[in-house]
């Protein structure tokens, strides 16, 4: 793992810092950010949909948190069919709004086929026409992926979501990234992915360190970069750092990343929706004692929880 410096901590922030010059008041819009060079421009907060999609959480919650999040132009929504019914939910909700969001699933398929058959049926859950992004879905997973010369070739899931875009069902190809950081490396350098999201936070950072192996190339590429576990991911009944100070320093460590289009939170209620907003909107770089004492209690963490996402190597 690379050594982090003062230095790379202080540039960091010092880059975030016309971020928050520019950030709005409370109870206005949150900032937007253009995806690399997609064209498409997200709103900087996105929600992940995993939590809609699970049991306990109502349709009429669902629907709830999809139109509060267009009056805020939280416009990007992260799914996936292994979000239990996160897409069918999400397919309801989005009646009549669909072209207000920047509708995102992936695909965890090998084969190029596979691809296109994961995509279809995601399409029919979320009845949606298209898809403005898919990602192949974590890319370090050697046992989902075990060839990246497969993946990468005329019959893998690449070349699949490829023909999709062609018959404009996806909009953009990009991939996610939890583990084994340097594995994405050459499917980055295929220049055949258009965005990257992976797992960031104070305590990942210590541990796999996507910001440095991934992000910084990729927005050097003008590749969109979306940040995720951005709470640490979850953990018993809850996120690792959703408790105070932890939630707000996560929040402005992971608008701090150099590069960054879209940080991604996993919301399952308008409560949660105007608490994140809110957070965004407030923005202001984290740096000198606050952001030492933030990656000190990251490092601790990340010693205690060890390669909690998979192997680094």
């Amino acid at each position: 793992m690379q050594r982090i410096t003062r230095r790379d901590l202080g540039k960091t922030a010092a880059m975030a810092g016309a971020l928050a010059a520019a950030a709005p008041a409370r109870g206005e819009p949150v900032p937007s950010r253009m995806l690399g060079k997609t064209g498409i421009e997200v709103g900087l907060l996105g929600i992940g949909t995993s939590p809609l999609g699970r049991e306990g959480v109502s349709q009429a919650e669902v629907n709830n948190v999809i139109a509060k999040a267009a009056d805020h132009g939280v416009n990007y929504l992260d799914t996936a069919p292994i979000y239990a019914q996160s897409e069918r939910r999400l397919g309801l909700a989005l009646k009549g709004k669909r072209e207000k969001f920047v509708l995102v699933t992936k695909v965890e398929a090998t084969s190029r086929q596979d691809a296109i058959w994961q995509v279809q049926d995601s399409l029919q859950k979320t009845q949606a026409e298209y898809f403005d992004l898919v990602h192949v879905h974590n890319v370090g997973r050697t046992d989902r992926f075990p060839s990246l010369d497969i993946l990468l070739g005329d019959d893998g899931a690449l070349a699949g979501l490829e023909a999709m875009k062609r018959r404009g069902l996806v909009r953009h190809v990009g991939m996610t990234c939890h583990l084994r950081p340097k594995r994405s490396l050459p499917i980055l350098r295929s220049g055949r992915v258009e965005v990257v999201m992976a797992a960031v936070n104070c305590i990942d950072r210590h541990i796999y360190n996507f910001e440095e192996i991934l992000f910084r190339e990729a927005a050097d590429l003008g590749i969109g970069v979306v940040a995720m576990k951005v709470l640490g991911g979850a953990q018993d009944d809850g996120a690792i750092l959703s408790d105070e100070p932890h939630y707000t320093r996560a929040v402005r460590y992971a608008l701090g990343i150099p590069g960054l289009s879209v940080a991604i939170m996993g919301l399952k209620s308008v409560a949660e929706l105007d608490k994140a907003v809110e957070t965004v909107n407030s923005y202001r770089p984290l740096e000198g004692t606050e952001l030492s004492e933030a990656m000190r209690d990251g490092k601790q963490r990340a010693e205690s929880l060890g390669e909690h996402r998979g192997p680094v190597a």
